[in-house]
């Protein structure tokens, strides 16, 4: 049986093609796509920036699907998401319960296995996670970026009385926006360049945009990094109060210079985030289901998997009207 995906060829190009159906091994899941997400990574990727996703791949891991071949306890027709890496299992972090960190993980994209901008793609069932039947397929393939915001907003602690800048209003920062909403923190800024990209942080309950790197003069308790612009983390180290905490979820393509000195001087804490784990996951999807969380407003553009090469070129372009798009290889979502 065939199916279509759309495959990174070259770097920035991207072919529609035909080719035949993964086959799962031992205990791995087939699922039937019925939306994804384009992840900044896959752009990096794209451009040939991505420290070990290399083309030819079919790109994606941001995904909502339907279960059709049953295994580890998933039985066909379920509805499933799913998480960007299959953790080992076996190691000393795995057994710490930081699985985000393993030593020996296996992500999507890499090494022969091909990505979510398919019709069909294989799982492995300790990555996989049960969404409610009937939940739009769209709510669940942002469940993965935003465990990552729930992640990197759970280590700051906690929220009671807290502030917080998120420097940074594009996806992931949406998400640590929608996170720490949620989870009680006080008052919220975000900021980035573009009145388009403040529309969508206030949609999703920013108290404050402010339009332009390094805004506002207000010390703030937590601040996030989700911008990978060279003086984010500067900017960040002179926004936050002392002894106040900076997360840093962005990644960055170069070295970029820290503030060292007010580090130390303001007793500052910095902290990185890595992706997520099954209990981000698992908080996430108990939200949607709730309907505690609507991040819809992060969505700004639908492709079907047969443009995704306009998909990818748009988002290229980096305009701020460009928020998180959606594929659908089938018209599903």
């Amino acid at each position: 049986m065939p199916m279509n995906s759309a495959v990174l060829t070259q770097y920035g190009r991207i072919e529609y093609r035909s080719g035949p159906v993964p086959t799962p091994e031992g205990e791995e899941l087939l699922v039937r796509v019925l939306a994804t997400g384009v992840c900044g990574s896959d752009l990096a990727t794209y451009r040939g920036a991505h420290p070990y996703k290399t083309a030819p791949v079919v790109l994606g891991h941001e995904l909502c699907g339907v279960v059709e071949r049953a295994a580890g306890g998933f039985a066909v027709g379920d509805l499933v998401c799913a998480a960007a890496y299959a953790h080992c299992e076996s190691c000393d972090r795995c057994a710490q319960g930081l699985t985000n960190l393993c030593r020996n993980k296996r992500n999507l994209c890499h090494g022969g296995w091909e990505g979510s901008f398919a019709e069909y793609v294989t799982l492995r069932p300790h990555m996989t996670f049960a969404l409610p039947a009937g939940l739009d397929p769209e709510l669940g393939a942002l469940v993965e970026p935003l465990s990552i915001g729930l992640h990197a907003i759970r280590l700051a602690g906690p929220a009671e009385e807290r502030t917080m800048r998120v420097i940074g209003s594009g996806n992931i920062g949406l998400a640590c926006l929608i996170a720490a909403r949620r989870l009680g923190f006080g008052r919220i800024t975000c900021t980035d360049v573009g009145p388009e990209k403040g529309a969508r942080a206030l949609a999703l309950g920013a108290d404050e945009y402010l339009s332009a790197p390094g805004a506002g003069t207000t010390e703030t308790d937590v601040v996030v990094v989700a911008s990978s612009h060279p003086g984010a983390l500067d900017e960040a180290v002179g926004a936050v109060r002392a002894g106040g905490t900076v997360i840093v979820v962005s990644f960055f393509d170069c070295s970029v210079p820290l503030a060292a000195n007010a580090v130390v001087g303001r007793e500052v804490t910095v902290i990185g985030s890595s992706l997520s784990t099954a209990e981000d996951f698992h908080t996430v999807i108990s939200w949607l289901a709730a309907d505690e969380i609507d991040p819809r407003p992060m969505v700004t553009h639908r492709f079907a998997l047969a443009d995704t090469a306009a998909a990818m070129a748009l988002m290229a372009e980096g305009r701020t009207t460009t928020g998180k798009i959606i594929l659908t290889p089938r018209g599903d979502a």
